[in-house]
């Protein structure tokens, strides 16, 4: 199955402006927080064995999947420019973007890194490689927000996946949302025992979840994967979208992006940082670094972000482990 634009069909993908960051967020969320009256800036004051001479920050590429790289560089370098300013004037940053999570690992491993953000996917692959501790996530990562559900139009007589054979579909990016992409394999390998590249007679890539619904909407598409915290936000805004629309497949949470330090942290540094950005929708400048990113708030890491995320991947792989050698 491979996704492909079309411009002759549907167009999918709007470049006018880059999608927000929702991971790089929380980094933010650690610059305001330093920067702003009242912030954690006692604790480093009263830490100094614990503070950095050199903030190093990293960022998987992969959180900035619809940014121009040399955009998302800049933006990153002047946030943590501004997180060690408030550190304290001996401190001074870096970022680094890593295209391979091989050199984010090898950056972990070696000690070079602060703080870094990757998606839940890559943490899971190294997480038992590296000293790391997840802290922190955007709320919009959790819980309904991050479940995914496959939907078509109710008059379409479309009742269940296999009925999607020969049909067209609009998914999530590939690069940002993986595990949407994941999930639709392990349904496709569960109710059709099919090779999903010859199932769908094409299927389409969109960065906006709006989109992906309105082509269902007005028949552009047969169907579209979106988040449920999308389709939900559609339905208020349009009521009609949620007497056309029906959901015929829905995902368990999968998580998004994570916001990690090394475990060897200090504890009390940890939990200062963490607290800082839990608060930060408290405040007038937060709310509108909040809002402009379309998240109420942050918070706090929790294995159980991670329980559906790892079900899925541990059932793709033993379906795929029962699956015929090809020849």
């Amino acid at each position: 199955m491979t996704a492909r634009s079309d411009s002759n069909t549907v167009q999918t993908s709007d470049r006018s402006r880059p999608a927000p960051c929702l991971s790089s967020l929380l980094l933010l969320a650690f610059v305001l927080a330093i920067v702003l009256p009242g912030s954690v800036s006692f604790v480093y004051a009263n830490q100094l064995d614990s503070l950095p001479t050199t903030l190093q920050v990293g960022f998987s590429a992969r959180v900035f999947p619809d940014v121009d790289q040399r955009d998302a560089q800049v933006a990153m370098e002047l946030w943590t420019r501004e997180l060690a300013r408030g550190m304290g004037a001996k401190t001074t940053a870096k970022t680094k973007i890593y295209k391979n999570p091989a050199d984010l690992l090898a950056a972990v491993k070696r000690g070079d890194l602060t703080v870094f953000t990757l998606p839940a996917i890559e943490y899971l692959q190294i997480k038992g490689r590296a000293p790391i501790t997840p802290i922190i996530v955007a709320a919009s990562n959790a819980g309904t927000s991050r479940q995914y559900a496959l939907i078509v139009k109710r008059s379409s007589g479309i009742r269940s996946i296999s009925d999607l054979r020969d049909k067209t579909l609009v998914l999530p990016s590939l690069t940002k949302y993986e595990a949407s992409h994941i999930w639709l394999h392990v349904l496709l390998m569960k109710e059709t025992k099919r090779d999903s590249t010859a199932f769908f007679r094409h299927v389409y890539e969109s960065s906006a979840a709006s989109k992906s619904i309105l082509k269902v909407f007005f028949n552009q598409v047969d169907a579209a994967i979106v988040s449920r915290g999308a389709l939900e936000t559609s339905k208020v805004l349009n009521p009609q979208i949620g007497r056309d629309l029906v959901v015929i497949a829905e995902s368990k949470t999968l998580h998004g992006d994570i916001t990690c330090v090394p475990s060897m942290i200090g504890e009390k540094l940890k939990n200062a940082i963490t607290n800082s950005a839990l608060h930060l929708h408290e405040t007038t400048t937060g709310k509108q670094i909040f809002t402009l990113f379309q998240i109420d708030k942050v918070i706090p890491f929790n294995d159980a972000n991670l329980a559906g995320l790892e079900e899925l991947l541990r059932e793709r792989d033993s379906l795929l482990s029962k699956e015929p050698k090809r020849p």
